[in-house]
């Protein structure tokens, strides 16, 4: 043999290394690094969300027993006894209470969602880092995300992650 078909013979040996290492890395699964969250199963499902309710409501119920109470008074009165001016304050106890019933309720539903989801998008970021994800979407049934796969879908296991680490295990 000579020198230029022995040439030829290693550059069609690297050329055939070459394709087949190409071909080899096309089709090998590539790791899923784009994912998605149905986030009113994640938000619903975290334990952190059931024990700020469980708390806020009995608070929440505390200050509904008030009211209910005052307006039990107020309907046991005869209409000419709603009309004194003793029963005016009545009245004004019964719109105060229900302002702050109000109010109450309001404070739970914004702290609710700030702690929660501030909580939440904090084990989403340690949860995305550990498992190499670039992108990790949010799911409503109403925008953002319209269809994705199941199989992208990682909230039971980022769900379990977080209670997880909530629970302090």
């Amino acid at each position: 043999m000579n020198k230029f078909n022995k040439l030829t013979i290693v550059n069609a040996v690297i050329v055939v290394l070459l394709v087949t290492y190409i071909v080899f890395q096309t089709l090998q699964p590539k790791p899923q690094t784009t994912v998605y969250v149905d986030t009113i199963k994640l938000f619903n499902g975290f334990n952190m969300t059931a024990d700020i309710k469980r708390i806020e409501e009995a608070k929440i119920k505390a200050k509904v027993k008030v009211l209910e109470d005052l307006y039990k008074t107020f309907n046991a009165l005869s209409d000419k006894e709603k009309q004194l001016d003793v029963n005016k304050n009545l009245q004004q106890q019964i719109a105060y209470k229900s302002k702050d019933l109000q109010e109450l309720q309001d404070a739970l539903v914004q702290n609710l969602n700030k702690n929660v989801w501030g909580r939440l998008n904090r084990h989403l970021k340690t949860y995305a880092e550990a498992k190499k994800l670039t992108l990790i979407l949010g799911k409503t049934n109403t925008g953002n995300v319209m269809y994705a796969k199941d199989a992208i879908d990682i909230t039971d296991a980022v769900l379990e992650y977080a209670n997880k680490v909530y629970e302090g295990e």
